[in-house]
């Protein structure tokens, strides 16, 4: 394993959580020191919020939480010992081999040389950082679908998405209707690493205006084109 696949799976396992305390503290440490691994990370974290946006979410059986506390009772016989060795031995095995199938993730979803079907272009902040949206595109069909992550729809209002190059006036691209999956045709124009893309809040029905009328409640630039 090169030097170059060392790091990315060690970024890849800190940000999975397949770590002993000991190694996240050195890595947490690094993160203050070392702009490559942190951006490393960034890469990694980005990629799983993509993931996690379209992943559906799957209720584990009500008997495998038993299963596994049964598993970790400590052994009382060499026999005992012998299998809980082989467990850890087997669980080791499967965050190893689940690291490294996050690095084929990561490489299809990330790295633009892949040219996947539907790839992230945008994290939309808002001003704490603490809540965004992903941003997608599918340049097989010209469209972008946007998804919340950590973030509730108003009741009473609208968001609405803007597209936004150099000086030019916002262009809206339409309304956010839904937490997951809202499609959006691309304008003719095309998106480049220039383009900001921001979300108003608005009343219902979107902005009366040209631009947007109420405030910009989330924002990001366009990356990986």
């Amino acid at each position: 394993m090169s030097t170059e696949e060392k790091e990315t799976l060690s970024a890849a396992t800190y940000v999975l959580g397949l770590i002993d305390p000991l190694k996240r503290r050195q890595l947490d440490k690094r993160l203050d020191e070392d702009a490559d691994f942190a951006a490393e990370v960034t890469r990694w974290q980005k990629a799983f919020s993509a993931i996690d946006v379209t992943s559906r979410e799957v209720a584990p059986s009500p008997g495998l939480w038993q299963l596994i506390a049964r598993d970790l009772v400590p052994p009382q016989t060499t026999h005992a010992a012998s299998t809980v060795r082989n467990r850890s031995l087997f669980w080791l095995g499967w965050a190893l081999a689940a690291a490294l199938g996050g690095v084929v993730i990561f490489t299809q979803v990330i790295k633009p040389d892949a040219a996947p079907a539907l790839q992230t272009i945008a994290i939309l902040n808002d001003k704490q950082s603490e809540r965004q949206f992903v941003v997608m595109l599918d340049k097989s069909v010209s469209t972008l679908q946007v998804s919340a992550l950590d973030v509730t729809l108003p009741h009473d209002k609208t968001l609405q998405l803007w597209m936004i190059k150099g000086s030019a006036p916002p262009r809206s691209l339409g309304l956010i209707t839904q937490r997951d999956g809202n499609t959006f045709k691309l304008p003719a124009e095309a998106l480049d690493n220039q383009t900001v893309l921001a979300i108003s809040l608005e009343p219902p029905g979107g902005s009366p205006l040209p631009g947007p009328s109420g405030p910009v409640v989330y924002q990001g630039s366009v990356r990986a084109l």
